[in-house]
């Protein structure tokens, strides 16, 4: 009985020419020895209320010790670094399409936010950053009327 095995058309083009020529960077692999690895940067929302700004980003597998929450210029900056945990195979291959590197997400903020009040925790893979926000800074909805042309 034949094996069935899903076809891979990229797969495929990649393992056909040598990496020399396809130069693997243009993916965003990095060079070298080690296993390859993309790019990735984590999902986050942002959203508004009670006066508090919250930032949740997505960043399962990271360690909080992996993690940098810092405010500068009016910018929330989160960065850190999501280890990959190699295991080496003598015979067979290993197929993983989860990401790991360096992270870096930006998120702008009101002026005037009292640095000193933020906070942050790390809680079943999802790091949520609170920032209050100053009495100027919280938004009220206002109703724009459209006219016609």
């Amino acid at each position: 009985m034949a094996n069935i095995t899903r076809w891979n058309p990229i797969e495929d083009m990649l393992n056909a020419w040598p990496a020399s020529f396809f130069n693997r960077d243009l993916f965003g692999w990095r060079k070298g020895d080690g296993p390859a690895e993309l790019a990735w940067s984590p999902h986050c929302d942002v959203t508004e209320a009670d006066g508090t700004l919250l930032v949740q980003a997505e960043l399962p597998g990271v360690d909080q010790e992996d993690i940098e929450v810092n405010v500068e210029g009016g910018m929330l900056t989160i960065s850190g670094e999501k280890r990959c945990e190699t295991k080496e195979e003598e015979k067979g291959h290993t197929y993983s399409e989860r990401f790991f590197g360096s992270f870096q997400r930006s998120i702008s903020i009101p002026q005037g936010v009292d640095q000193s009040k933020i906070e942050a925790k790390l809680k079943h893979g999802v790091l949520e950053v609170r920032v209050p926000l100053p009495a100027s800074a919280k938004s009220e909805a206002t109703k724009v009327e459209i006219k016609a042309v």
